[in-house]
């Protein structure tokens, strides 16, 4: 999967989809990567929270992530499929979703960027993609 929304995190850079990730878990990350990406961009975000003046009434939900840089990418493709909410937004329209689900992720984008993002990962070294149309 982090192959996959690696290629997915990149692609909505390019388009310019906002993108923003809860900070939640139902159930605790324990690939050591991921774990320690959740809780350095967990401290990140309530240090923003504290800077802002705690503006937000949780310091934990919809973060934004920047995917036009490797940080956001890297946040996006460990972290998206493990919390318990993540999406992408282009022109008020929801282009990509997931709810805590290490296999599945909602794409409304073209079909044939779906097929590119799909070969792209598999490129990169995924294996065990597919998806319902």
């Amino acid at each position: 999967m982090e192959i996959f929304l690696a290629a997915v995190g990149e692609y909505l850079g390019k388009i310019g989809a906002e993108t923003t990730i809860d900070l939640y878990t139902d159930f605790e990350i324990t690939d050591p990567e991921p774990k320690r990406l959740f809780h350095e961009i967990r401290q990140v975000a309530l240090v923003e929270s504290a800077h802002t003046g705690g503006r937000r009434s949780d310091p934990y939900m919809a973060i934004p992530l920047d995917l036009t840089t490797d940080e956001g990418i890297t946040y996006f493709s460990r972290l998206a499929h493990r919390t318990i909410h993540c999406e992408a937004v282009l022109n008020n329209k929801v282009v990509f979703s997931t709810v805590e689900n290490e296999r599945i992720v909602f794409l409304e984008i073209h079909e044939q960027e779906v097929e590119a993002l799909a070969a792209k990962a598999r490129q990169a070294g995924a294996t065990t993609l597919s998806h319902a149309v």
